[in-house]
C-alpha cells in the first residue's frame, strides 16, 4: 500500500553477525547497473538483513519499524533508481508511512545493546576522548582525534564497561553468533506493507 505495488520481491534474512545496526538494505550492484539482467539485479544481488542479536527480544513494533525503514531504502534503489540514503525522499516516505503508526525512525535507539558488542577502544592522548568500535578499524598511525587532532592509543576495553565515549553505529561486525547467516530464526513475522 505504501509503495503502490512497485517493490519487487526481496530476500529478508536474519543475521547473527549484524550487531552494529538493527537492519540494512544490501545491494551488490548499483541501481542503474547494466551489466546484470533485471532478474539478477532484483534477485540475489540485493537483500534486507535484520539483526537477530539486537531484535531478538524487541517488540514486533520495533521489528516492523526496522523492516519498513529498510524497505524505504529498497524503494529508493529499485523504484527511484537512486543510492539509498536518509535524504528528503526518505523523510517524506517515512512521514507518510508514520501517519499510520509504523514508528519508523532514521536512527535506532538500541545504543546499549549495540554497545554490548563493542570490543575495541582508543583514547586520545591529549584530551582523553574515547572511540569504541566492534572491529579494529582505527589505526593510531593513520587516525587522529576528531576533537583536538591528538594521537590515539588503543586501550584495553573491559567487558560491559559503561560508556561515556562515542562510537559509530553503522557498518558490519566480525562478531559471530550461534546461527549461520540467513538461517531460520525463532522469530516469525507477518507484516503487510
Amino acid at each position: 500500500q505504501y509503495f503502490d505495488g512497485r517493490l519487487p520481491a526481496i530476500d529478508i534474512q536474519w543475521s547473527s553477525r549484524l550487531t552494529s545496526s538493527v537492519g540494512m538494505f544490501v545491494s551488490q550492484t548499483g541501481p542503474r547497473s547494466s551489466f546484470l539482467s533485471v532478474q539478477e539485479r532484483q534477485g540475489y544481488a540485493r537483500k534486507i538483513r535484520l539483526s537477530l542479536p539486537l531484535l531478538r527480544s524487541k517488540p514486533h513494533s520495533e521489528i516492523r519499524g526496522t523492516l519498513a525503514h529498510e524497505m524505504i531504502h529498497q524503494w529508493q534503489y529499485d523504484v527511484r533508481k537512486r543510492r539509498p540514503g536518509h535524504g528528503e525522499d526518505f523523510s517524506q516516505k517515512m512521514a507518510m508511512m508514520n501517519r499510520n503508526g509504523l514508528g519508523i525512525t532514521i536512527c535506532h535507539t538500541l545504543t546499549q545493546e549495540v554497545e554490548a558488542f563493542t570490543r575495541y577502544e582508543w583514547r586520545c592522548q591529549s584530551c582523553g576522548q574515547g572511540y569504541r568500535r566492534q572491529r579494529r578499524t582505527i589505526s593510531p598511525a593513520r587516525h587522529r582525534c576528531s576533537e583536538c587532532l591528538g594521537s590515539l592509543k588503543e586501550v584495553r576495553l573491559l567487558p560491559q564497561e559503561p560508556s561515556a565515549v562515542r562510537g559509530r553505529g553503522s557498518g558490519h561486525s566480525d562478531v559471530r553468533g550461534d546461527r549461520k547467516e540467513g538461517s531460520a530464526s525463532p522469530l516469525q513475522l507477518s507484516f503487510a506493507f
